[in-house]
């Protein structure tokens, strides 16, 4: 008896996790989201010319996503599920030019997890004086310099 109230249990819970998921085009109708299983990580080429392009390499502890050349206002972006029982922690690679960040973290459960709630979306643009992130792409803060 107990097996199956906590099956069903579960199943709504589950459910209501996946129904509770907002679509990009109303996140910014939504004040609050509880909990989110699906994110999506944008990386922009915000620099003024195409002198240099943007060089980036991301990757996890299981997935490689491999190298990309971003030239003036191109974007690569990457979804995926958070795992339930394990951490999930996308890195990536910035050079441009004579300038290069290694390893930086994009996202993490418990911090842009948190941060990007709310739309589901985490922005990272790569500038001349560093990377900065939102969550909409509308205000921007600096996180890193080169």
């Amino acid at each position: 008896m107990s097996y199956n109230i906590l099956t069903s249990f579960m199943c709504m819970f589950i459910l209501a996790t996946f129904i509770s998921q907002t679509p990009v085009f109303a996140a910014e109708s939504v004040d609050r989201v509880f909990f989110r299983l699906r994110f999506k990580v944008h990386i922009l080429n915000g620099f003024a010319d195409n002198a240099n392009p943007l060089i980036i390499h991301c990757h996890s502890r299981n997935d490689d996503l491999g190298q990309h050349t971003l030239w003036k206002g191109q974007e690569f972006r990457f979804k995926f599920c958070l795992h339930l029982l394990k951490f999930t922690h996308f890195v990536c690679s910035f050079k441009w030019g004579s300038k290069s960040l290694d390893q930086f973290s994009v996202f993490r459960n418990f911090y842009e997890g948190n941060t990007c709630k709310a739309t589901g979306n985490c922005f990272w643009k790569a500038s001349e004086d560093g990377i900065y992130f939102s969550n909409n792409s509308k205000n921007w803060a600096k996180r890193i310099g080169w």
